[in-house]
């Protein structure tokens, strides 16, 4: 049996330098984690250290009931009854729950919650490590053979570990921001699973003077409508799983450059044996930024012009069934707007992870594309894009939508003349068909 490297020493890996960090006590059971590419446990771990760091005594002071829970769900089954006259993607049935910021968070920091984006990141990082690991690393190890399976037996686990603290704190963070599951566009768990998360909707309505019924009916129509979304078309969620692994899969996972960004961290690779360093470092604001590639970026555009879409989508149905039956809809979606302008902590670090910065030119630009199809073609017109991921505005046709308006046209002609496909060359200039302003503030 090989013995400990005495503590202290360079290079060495003394379990017992653990013990005084209460994140890392269970050390031999991090580093023994086969679950994944995340280590989930200590995840979960993360995001309940971090939600206790940040809540208030008057968060905790409001448990949520049975009282909250019929609550919501009375306001989503009339939700789903005003979405049904105004769109004919049909509604999904699926637990309502009033959570709490840990209820959410279990689902949430999983494999089928935030997992569905970070997993393909964490697993290319994963790859490119053991697989072409800097002479900065080894020269840390014993230079020997057995110095060097040590380190191949600690990579994974280690990866999993530093992927675990990353994606805890997101959703520690991301706990006391959410409205509802589905406050980032996407699911954030399950997705027929809807509902609200800790008290960030009381406090919001309180802060703005809505009224409470009316602000829990508007959410209500939100989480509904995103849920016939991703848990209703069938394609959706597949087709934004697809996107992030491409994402993953072009990114240029260069273990030296990673050396260099601990660095950039303000944490030297030499330190990498100190996991108090490790986890400073990674509560830094540029804790695993790493610049994507040219093809990193063209799937990163397909990416924010689908959130974009989706998003405009559920704004623009939720108008259209709220319109005349919240008196405060334009106040709230005023609120809404200025919310989604002040990224929180959490979002901020989902950023760095899986590279989506929606902005608020993307928000207005889906938000223009549903108001000119709907303008042409109604909004049975805008529905027509559930029907398969081909029916998607591209990017370029979410900035000029009469180019989706053509290219709909065109598929229409050749299923009423069972034609081929017809060859279509659309000019850069539409004659100011698409009349809008594209200034981003």
């Amino acid at each position: 049996m090989m013995s400990d490297p005495p503590p202290g020493e360079p290079g060495g890996f003394d379990p017992r330098m653990f013990s005084q960090v209460p994140l890392f006590r269970e050390l031999a059971k991090i580093m023994a984690w086969r679950g994944g590419p995340v280590n989930w446990d200590l995840a979960q771990q993360t995001a309940s250290s971090v939600i206790a760091s940040n809540q208030g005594a008057d968060e905790r002071a409001l448990p949520r009931g049975d009282r909250d829970d019929e609550e919501l769900r009375q306001a989503v089954t009339v939700a789903e009854l005003w979405l049904d006259s105004v769109t004919d993607l049909p509604g999904i049935q699926g637990p309502v729950r009033a959570m709490d910021t840990e209820e959410w968070t279990r689902l949430a920091a999983s494999s089928s919650g935030l997992g569905l984006y970070v997993e393909p990141i964490a697993e290319g990082m994963g790859s490119a490590l053991s697989g072409n690991l800097p002479e900065e690393l080894r020269s840390m190890m014993d230079p020997g053979a057995q110095g060097n399976d040590i380190l191949s037996g600690m990579l994974g686990p280690m990866g999993a570990m530093l992927y675990g603290l990353q994606v805890g704190t997101v959703a520690g963070h991301l706990a006391g921001q959410l409205l509802g599951t589905y406050d980032l566009g996407v699911p954030t768990g399950e997705p027929r699973t809807i509902g609200t998360v800790g008290s960030t909707a009381q406090r919001l309505a309180a802060e703005y003077g809505f009224d409470p019924t009316e602000f829990r009916y508007w959410l209500a129509l939100r989480e509904a409508a995103h849920r016939r979304q991703f848990a209703g078309v069938s394609w959706l969620r597949p087709h934004l799983a697809d996107l992030i692994r491409r994402f993953a899969s072009a990114a240029d996972f260069d273990p030296t450059q990673l050396m260099e960004s601990f660095g950039g961290m303000g944490l030297d690779p030499g330190q990498l044996s100190d996991p108090s360093r490790i986890q400073e470092a990674l509560e830094g604001p540029d804790a695993f930024r790493i610049e994507p590639t040219a093809e990193q970026r063209e799937v990163l555009a397909q990416l924010q012009a689908l959130v974009a879409f989706t998003e405009a989508w559920v704004d623009t149905v939720v108008r259209s069934a709220a319109g005349d039956k919240l008196t405060s809809l334009p106040r709230i979606e005023e609120a809404i707007r200025r919310r989604r302008a002040e990224k929180g902590a959490g979002e901020q670090f989902l950023e760095q992870l899986i590279g989506l910065d929606l902005k608020p030119s993307d928000v207005r630009a889906g938000q223009a594309f549903c108001d000119a199809v709907i303008a042409a073609r109604g909004q049975a017109g805008l529905d027509r894009v559930w029907r398969g991921a081909e029916h998607l505005p591209s990017p370029a046709e979410l900035l000029e939508p009469s180019r989706w308006l053509i290219r709909l046209a065109t598929d229409e002609v050749e299923a009423d003349l069972g034609h081929d496909p017809i060859d279509l060359d659309i000019p850069d200039d539409l004659a100011g068909l698409d009349d809008r302003d594209d200034t981003d503030h």
